[in-house]
């Protein structure tokens, strides 16, 4: 059994139940190279929703046991979802819009920050400073940049969701030729998603810097 992990533009924290939004939204996608028990091609602990793809490949309840850590739910809803995905912000996962992301193919690589992280321990660590009215906007951008298949939209709603990590005391990302970046996930560590406006670019980056990684869109219509 194979199951894909996940990056997230924009939402993140308003799937954890206490910081769910009624004006916000969680948009994230699917992601290749695929995951097994055996195959796991990816640093661990890194914020790409591996606990949630580890609890489904052990025929767990992945939403419920992500609940059950104190994390959020976006990881697993996604990972069994597939593609790429709008979800309402609440106490459990329900889906606005789905595509298949094909739009996204050759644009998006991750890159290793070289630091493990907790989502459970940083949410609390954090949680003064965090500005979730800013997030709600921050997703409703991203949003609109998915269902207008907009990249430039999506980018600004991912670079302003940086900005706010770096508020929350997050390191500075290096600069690779992206149109947009920031931490995956909690953040802190772990991998950060770049989106690129051309695959050419993507590729250059990926050659050039050993600790970037392409990833492709991951859709399964049967999901």
């Amino acid at each position: 059994m194979e199951v894909p992990l996940r990056v997230d533009f924009a939402g993140g924290w308003l799937d954890v139940p206490q910081y769910a939004r009624k004006d916000g939204y969680i948009v994230n996608c699917a992601i290749s190279p695929l995951v097994s028990l055996d195959n796991w091609p990816y640093r661990k602990f890194s914020g790409l929703g591996g606990s949630g793809a580890w609890w489904l490949l052990n025929g767990k309840d992945p939403v419920q046991d992500e609940l059950n850590m104190g994390a959020g739910w976006q990881d697993a809803a996604v990972i069994q979802k597939t593609g790429l995905c709008t979800w309402y912000s609440g106490v459990l996962p329900e889906l606005d819009r789905q595509y298949d992301g094909e739009w996204l193919r050759g644009r998006m690589a991750i890159f290793d920050t070289g630091k493990e992280h907790s989502t459970v321990s940083i949410a609390k660590r954090y949680d003064p400073i965090r500005d979730y009215e800013a997030i709600a906007r921050n997703s409703d951008l991203a949003r609109r940049g998915v269902i207008g298949r907009n990249f430039r939209v999506l980018a600004e709603g991912v670079n302003r969701t940086y900005k706010l990590q770096l508020d929350e005391q997050m390191d500075h990302l290096p600069f690779r030729g992206e149109e947009a970046r920031k931490y995956c996930g909690s953040g802190h560590g772990g991998y950060a998603l770049y989106l690129f406006r051309e695959q050419y670019e993507r590729d250059a980056a990926v050659k050039d810097h050993p600790e970037m990684m392409a990833v492709e869109p991951y859709y399964r219509e049967d999901a």
